[in-house]
C-alpha cells in the first residue's frame, strides 16, 4: 500500500490488544521515526518510540483515554510553525505505520519535560549559568513533548482499515470556494485529513498555480491542537502532489487578512 492510498484506508483506532508488537517490526517503527522531514529546518523535532507502553500510560494517569501497547512521544523546540511542523512531519509517519498493518490514534499531550527524563533522552542547555534573560530563553527553546501517538494492533473486534468513503468530513466547496477543477485531486486528501475532535479548521483560497492556507480559528482550548492538525493536512496535500507528479513549493507570503481565519502558509504548484 502506497501512502496515498493509505490516507483513505487508515482511520484512528482508540481499542488495543495488548499484544506487543514483533521487535522486527518495532525497529521498523524506529527508523520511520528516526528519518521524519519537516518544512522548518531550524527546528529540532524528535520522535521517541516508547516500546513500554505501560510508562506513558502512568505520566497520562486519568487523562490517558486510549491504552495502548507502544506509543510515540513527540518533542521539539519551539520555532516558527513549531506544531504545524509536527503534524506535518508525523502524519507521513501515521501513514507509513498503517502501510506496516499497524493501527494508530493521535492523542493531545498533557506530559512535561521532566515527565520523561529518565526514559527519553532530550537535548540539554550547556554549561552552568544564573538564571538571566539569556538562560530564560534558552530555557523556552528546550525539547519539550507536545504530541503523542498510540500504535500497536487493533483489539480482535476492531477492524484496522476504512472499509467505506462514508468519512465525516466537510464538503469540498466548504474548505476551499471556487476551486480549479483540475485541483481537486490534490485536494480531496487534505479534505480526507484527522484533527483533534474533528475540528476541520483548513480554509484554502485558490489563485491560479498558488493555494493559501488558513486555519479557521475555533474555540481556545483547540488551538494548539488544530496547529497539529494544519500540519497533517498539508503533509496529506503534499503526499497528493507527489502521486500526481505536481511539483511544489511552500512559502509565506502578504496575503489578504481574512475574518477569524489566521494564514499558514501558501502552496505554489510549479
Amino acid at each position: 500500500m502506497e501512502l496515498y492510498d493509505a490516507i483513505f484506508y487508515r482511520k484512528s483506532i482508540r481499542k488495543y490488544s495488548n499484544k506487543r508488537v514483533k521487535d522486527s517490526l518495532l525497529e521498523e517503527v524506529k527508523n520511520v521515526c528516526s528519518q521524519i522531514t519537516y518544512l522548518n529546518k531550524e527546528l529540532n523535532i524528535k520522535a521517541h518510540v516508547i516500546d513500554r507502553g505501560h510508562l506513558v500510560r502512568i505520566l497520562m494517569g486519568k487523562n490517558c483515554k486510549v491504552k495502548a501497547p507502544h506509543y510515540i512521544i513527540v518533542t521539539s523546540n519551539k520555532g516558527n510553525d513549531y506544531l504545524q511542523n509536527i503534524g506535518y512531519a508525523m502524519e507521513e509517519v501515521v501513514l507509513k505505520l498503517t502501510t506496516l498493518g499497524l493501527a494508530t490514534c493521535w492523542l493531545e499531550c498533557n506530559i512535561k519535560r521532566e515527565d520523561i527524563l529518565e526514559f527519553v533522552e532530550l537535548s540539554d542547555l550547556d554549561g552552568e549559568q544564573s538564571d538571566t534573560i539569556v538562560e530564560l530563553e534558552e530555557k523556552e527553546n528546550l525539547e519539550q513533548p507536545y504530541s503523542i501517538i498510540a500504535f500497536g494492533y487493533p483489539e480482535e473486534n476492531e477492524r484496522l482499515f476504512r472499509t467505506n468513503k462514508n468519512v465525516d468530513r466537510k464538503r469540498m466547496n466548504h474548505i476551499c470556494k471556487k476551486l480549479d477543477k483540475n485541483l481537486e485531486k490534490i485536494i480531496e486528501p487534505l479534505r480526507w485529513a484527522p484533527s483533534m475532535k474533528n475540528s476541520q479548521p483548513w480554509i484554502l483560497y485558490n489563485n491560479l498555480n498558488m493555494i493559501h492556507l488558513y486555519e479557521e480559528k475555533q474555540k481556545k482550548n483547540l488551538k494548539d491542537t488544530n496547529k497539529i492538525s494544519m500540519g497533517i493536512a498539508l503533509r496529506h496535500f503534499d503526499i497528493a502532489c507527489k502521486k500526481f507528479g505536481l511539483e511544489v513549493e511552500y512559502s509565506k507570503m502578504d496575503v489578504k487578512k481574512r475574518l477569524a481565519k489566521e494564514y499558514y502558509i501558501t502552496a505554489t504548484l510549479k
